[in-house]
C-alpha cells in the first residue's frame, strides 16, 4: 500500500483527515495513533507485505508506534518510510533513531547525487532494513536505476 498520507494530514489540527462524509457532512478526523490501528487491522485480515509513507512525512512518533504494533503482533509487513526520509541519509538516521520503519524507498532524484543515495542506502542496511530503488514515474528509460539497484543489491 502506498498511502501518501501527507496528502491528508491536517496540519493545524495534527490529525489525519479521511474525507469520509459523516450524516451531518462532517469529515472524519483520526489521529496518527487511531490510523495506525486501522492499518494494523488490516495486516492482520489480509496479506499486506508493505505499507509506504502511513503518516506523514514528519509523523515520526505514529511510524514508530505503527511498526513496534507490526512487530509485536509478529506481522509480516514492512514501514517504508519515502517522504519520510526522501533519501537523505540525516532522515534514515532520525527514523532509524526513532524506530520508525524497516524499509527505504530509495530514489536519487531525492536525494540528489549517486553517492548521497548509497550513503542512505548503507545506513539503512546497517539497521537491518530492506531497501527499494526507485524514480519518477516517466523519469527515466535509461538503464541506470537497474544498475544502481544491482550495485546495492537491493530488493
Amino acid at each position: 500500500m502506498d498511502v501518501a498520507a501527507s496528502e491528508f494530514y491536517d496540519e493545524k489540527k495534527k490529525m489525519y483527515n479521511l474525507k469520509f462524509k459523516h450524516e451531518n457532512g462532517e469529515s472524519q478526523f483520526i489521529t496518527g495513533e487511531e490510523l495506525g490501528k486501522m492499518y494494523v487491522s488490516y495486516a492482520e485480515k489480509y496479506p499486506i507485505v508493505s505499507i509506504e509513507d502511513p503518516f506523514d512525512q514528519d509523523d515520526f512518533e505514529s511510524y514508530g508506534k505503527l511498526l513496534a504494533s507490526i512487530k509485536s503482533k509478529n506481522l509480516k509487513c514492512q514501514v517504508v518510510g519515502d517522504d519520510l526520509t526522501v533519501s537523505q541519509a540525516s532522515r534514515v538516521k532520525m527514523a532509524i533513531d526513532k524506530k520508525a520503519c524497516n524499509a527505504l524507498l530509495l530514489k536519487v532524484n531525492q536525494v540528489g547525487t549517486v553517492m548521497g543515495a548509497i550513503e542512505a542506502a548503507k545506513l539503512a542496511y546497517s539497521d537491518k532494513w530492506h531497501v527499494m530503488v526507485s524514480h519518477r514515474s516517466g523519469e527515466t528509460e535509461d538503464v541506470f536505476i537497474a544498475h544502481l539497484t544491482t550495485g546495492l543489491g537491493t530488493e
